[in-house]
């Protein structure tokens, strides 16, 4: 099989299975990109939270909201800049950032399970790799996909 392909199935397969352990601790892999990002930081604006996320600024508004709706997160304005939305967790935020991240752990576990440390560490410098590799491909209509533009509208 051509290592695209294979790149392609695995990776489909950990979203899955990723996106599966964390509704199973109470999230979702939107609210995990936003919680994780602020308990990075603090807060964070948007438009730093969403090019952190490699996605387009209306994608990162659609989890916000919904994790403003959950009372995960609340939006303050920016002192500096008015123009600015700076968001911060809640404490109902930061109880869910933690079961998500001993969740995201967890998974990360069982993915390596029976890999030493030095392999995982080399799987991570391939990939790492791979990434860089993929910025030197000619740009065209996939090169904002991969980073993290919208879809094109299908025709």
């Amino acid at each position: 099989m051509p290592l695209g392909r294979e790149l392609v199935f695995t990776a489909k397969d950990v979203r899955v299975a990723f996106e599966e352990t964390l509704e199973r601790a109470g999230g979702s892999l939107g609210i995990w990109i936003v919680l994780n990002a602020i308990s990075d930081e603090g807060f964070v604006s948007q438009s730093i939270l969403a090019s952190r996320a490699h996605v387009d600024g209306a994608t990162i508004t659609y989890h916000v909201d919904r994790a403003e709706k959950l009372g995960l997160v609340t939006r303050e304005v920016d002192p500096s800049d008015r123009r600015v939305r700076r968001l911060r967790l809640t404490p109902e935020g930061e109880q869910l950032s933690a079961r998500l991240w001993d969740a995201a752990r967890a998974f990360e576990a069982q993915v390596f399970a029976g890999i030493t440390a030095a392999e995982q560490a080399r799987v991570k410098r391939t990939l790492a790799k791979i990434r860089a590799n993929l910025d030197g491909l000619p740009t065209g209509e996939g090169s904002d996909l991969r980073r993290g533009a919208a879809a094109p509208p299908q025709r």
